[in-house]
């Protein structure tokens, strides 16, 4: 049976190195979903199976745009709102971080809070998997054709932060001069190497880090936000509480209202 809400699919090696899951969704309710998609420091792309040309993309805060209806959405620090219509399915590329660069060839930085069309990434092969993903009918068959093509597009390459990045993930209180001495470099040289192979300046992406740490703190039902500011490296509460809005737009004691069923999204209040 197709799966109809939200389905997470976790590659196998060697993709399971780079990539965290691909997303399935055929959508059958009956009125659009509509969620927030908060930042998650990696690249993500989005294909939309449904025909169309163009689709919505709505930076939270600011207006919404047309953009191709196969796009890729760089790092950045920009939450946008996902809709997704009656009888549309989307299937989605979550990279880890710094994962997109083995797919992409191009330094990451260039896509940072930005979308462009995957024509743009991968030329005409892009625009040639969007129309088979269209042809085919089943999920499964699907996932296996773009599990290809990515297999195809990727070029194993030994990046530099590798070893820093589970360091960064286990110990999102680090400060950039700690990382930077744990990589026997400068500050100034370990951000030109997060812009080229995460897509984001090192400070942002430890914000980065600590918001999605307190997010799954908060996903276990841990309400002691003093407790979460000090183990994650915040300043006080009060700075975790600005810090938290500034990305969700919403402070922690309100998540778990708006806590969504898909991985770093919250639902939209109507």
């Amino acid at each position: 049976m197709e799966p109809a809400g939200p389905y997470l699919h976790r590659p196998g090696a060697p993709l399971c190195e780079y990539i965290d899951y691909i997303g399935y969704w055929r959508h059958v309710g009956d009125v659009p979903h509509r969620s927030t998609a908060l930042p998650r420091g990696a690249v993500t792309v989005v294909l939309d199976l449904s025909g169309r040309d163009e689709v919505e993309f709505a930076p939270v805060g600011s207006a919404a745009v047309q953009i191709p209806s196969a796009f890729v959405t760089g790092a950045g620090t920009t939450s946008y709102v996902t809709r997704i219509d009656p009888g549309q399915t989307v299937m989605t590329v979550h990279f880890r971080p710094a994962g997109a660069r083995s797919f992409l060839g191009i330094p990451l930085g260039e896509l940072q809070d930005r979308c462009i069309g995957i024509d743009d990434v991968w030329g005409p092969p892009g625009r040639i998997l969007r129309e088979r993903l269209i042809e085919t009918a089943s999920s499964t068959a699907r996932l296996e054709l773009l599990e290809r093509f990515l297999l195809d597009c990727m070029k194993p390459r030994d990046h530099q932060l590798a070893a820093l990045l589970p360091h960064l993930e286990a110990t999102p209180s680090i400060t950039v001069a700690e990382a930077a001495a744990l990589m026997e470099v400068s500050p100034k040289r370990l951000t030109t190497m997060f812009n080229s192979e995460v897509g984001l300046a090192p400070k942002t992406y430890l914000r980065l880090r600590r918001l999605q740490a307190a997010l799954r703190r908060l996903d276990d039902g841990e309400q002691l936000g003093a407790q979460i500011a000090a183990d994650l490296g915040y300043f006080d509460q009060a700075h975790f509480v600005r810090d938290f809005r500034s990305f969700a737009a919403i402070t922690p004691t309100q998540y778990p209202r708006r806590r969504s069923s898909l991985p770093s999204h919250l639902d939209l209040v109507t």
